[in-house]
C-alpha cells in the first residue's frame, strides 16, 4: 500500500466538497440530520469498509473507481444518497419511514460483504484490543468533559470522539505490534519522528477536542445571527433556510466521524486478517 501524494488529497477534498454539496441541494433541505439519519446511513459506513479490506486482502482486484480510496465512498454514498430520496418520496406517500429503505439496502450490503471477509479471518480476537482502548479513553473523557467541556457528552461528538480514538488506537496497534505501514504524509512525519505510532492517539485526541469546540462555537455564533436569505453560487440560486444551516453543521460532523471511524475500523480488522 502506498503513500499518498499531495494531489491524491487535493482531488479527495474536491469530490468531498462536490458531495457535500449535493447533499446540501437535494437532500438536507428535506431531511433533518439527527439520530435516525445517523441509524440509516450506519451500515454505509461498515459497508465501504469491508469492501475496503476485502481489496486488501485480494478477494477483488484494487480499483479506485469502486473498491479502494476514492471510489469506494463515493459507491457508498451514492447509493445511500439515492435510496434515501427514494425512502423519503416513500414516506410522503405515507407507505414507509424514509430511514427504512436506505437502512434495510446497508444492512444486506454490509451483511454480504462482511459474509465474503470470514475466511480472511486468521487472529479475530487483536480486533479486541483498539476497540477496547478507544472504548476506555472515550469513556474517561466523556466522565472528565464535565469538568472542561460539557458539550462533550452530546452524542455526535462522544460519536466523533469514539471514531478518532478508533483510528489512533488501531493505528498504534497494526504498526508498532503487526508492522503495518502509515499511508498519509503527516501522521507518518510524525511517526518516524518520534520512533513508535503511539503519537497518534494524543495527537488524535488534541485535534478532535480542538475541531469539536471550534465547530461548536461557530455552529453558536451562527445560530444567533442566522436569517433565511437567497444566495447564489455558480449561477444557482437557492435559499439558505434554517434547516439546512443546522444540517450543514451537522453533516460536516457526519463528515469528520466517518474519516475517523472509516480508517480505524479498517486498520482494526487488518491485523485480524494477516
Amino acid at each position: 500500500m502506498g503513500v499518498y501524494q499531495p494531489q491524491d488529497y487535493v482531488m479527495y477534498i474536491g469530490i468531498l466538497l462536490v458531495l457535500l454539496g449535493l447533499a446540501l441541494k437535494f437532500l438536507f433541505n428535506k431531511i433533518k440530520i439527527d439520530k435516525t439519519f445517523i441509524i440509516a446511513i450506519s451500515p454505509y459506513m461498515i459497508m465501504a469498509i469491508a469492501l475496503r479490506v476485502l481489496a486488501d486482502v485480494g478477494h477483488y482486484e484494487r480499483s479506485k473507481f469502486w473498491n479502494i480510496t476514492p471510489g469506494v465512498y463515493v459507491v457508498t454514498f451514492i447509493l445511500a444518497f439515492f435510496t434515501i430520496l427514494l425512502g423519503y418520496q416513500l414516506e410522503k406517500r405515507n407507505i414507509l419511514s424514509y430511514w427504512k429503505l436506505p437502512f434495510a439496502v446497508g444492512i444486506l450490503g454490509t451483511i454480504y460483504f462482511l459474509a465474503n471477509l470470514i475466511p480472511f479471518f486468521n487472529y479475530p480476537l487483536r480486533m479486541a484490543v483498539p476497540l477496547l482502548m478507544a472504548f476506555g479513553i472515550t469513556l474517561a473523557v466523556y466522565f472528565l468533559s464535565s469538568i472542561f467541556y460539557k458539550p462533550l457528552k452530546e452524542f455526535e461528538n462522544t460519536a466523533i470522539l469514539f471514531g478518532h480514538l478508533l483510528d489512533g488506537c488501531a493505528t498504534f496497534i497494526a504498526i508498532d505490534y503487526y508492522g503495518f505501514g502509515e499511508e498519509h504524509l503527516l501522521p507518518l512525519f510524525l511517526i518516524n519522528l518520534s520512533g513508535t505510532a503511539l503519537v497518534m492517539i494524543p495527537l488524535k485526541l488534541v485535534l478532535i477536542l480542538v475541531v469539536i469546540y471550534l465547530l461548536d462555537t461557530l455552529y453558536k455564533e451562527e445560530r444567533k445571527n442566522f436569517k433565511e436569505k437567497e444566495v447564489t453560487i455558480f449561477r444557482y440560486r437557492f435559499k439558505v433556510t434554517t434547516l439546512m444551516m443546522n444540517n450543514f453543521y451537522l453533516s460536516i460532523k457526519v463528515l469528520i466521524f466517518i474519516l475517523g471511524f472509516g480508517p480505524g475500523f479498517r486498520n482494526t480488522l487488518l491485523p485480524s486478517l494477516f
